[in-house]
């Protein structure tokens, strides 16, 4: 990892830039739309008020299926906010940086995951460190 620098301008090409930002866009209405199937249509909260609201005689199975559903949707929305963000960085001239070290983040890398914040070594080092 090098030293922090100062954000400097993406080497990608403006059509790299507009299939990023399609992949990204189509991305998020991929998990749009698994989120809005998981909550069958409802809100977060008019969805966990139906999950509470199931036949309490099997509590026990009613919440594991409650966990597993919670976490589900944490994950969608986690993974919902994560576009977002890119989409945000996909405007500003620093966006294919590596958070870490500064460096460019290889186009195939952005092209397989467009939300990636690091290069590699720097994803590497960061999930070794966890």
């Amino acid at each position: 990892m090098g030293s922090r620098r100062f954000p400097m301008p993406t080497a990608l090409t403006p059509g790299q830039h507009a299939l990023l930002e399609a992949e990204l866009t189509l991305a998020r209405q991929r998990v749009q739309a698994a989120l809005q199937a998981q909550r069958e249509g409802a809100s977060r909260v008019a969805h966990a008020a139906a999950l509470l609201a199931d036949d309490p005689h099997d509590q026990r199975e009613h919440d594991a299926d409650r966990a597993l559903d919670q976490a589900r949707d944490s994950h969608l929305l986690a993974e919902l906010q994560a576009l977002d963000d890119a989409l945000v960085r996909l405007k500003s001239p620093g966006f294919g940086r590596c958070t870490d070290c500064g460096d460019a983040i290889p186009f195939d890398r952005l092209q397989r995951q467009p939300q990636a914040l690091r290069c590699l070594g720097c994803q590497a080092a960061a999930e070794a460190h966890h």
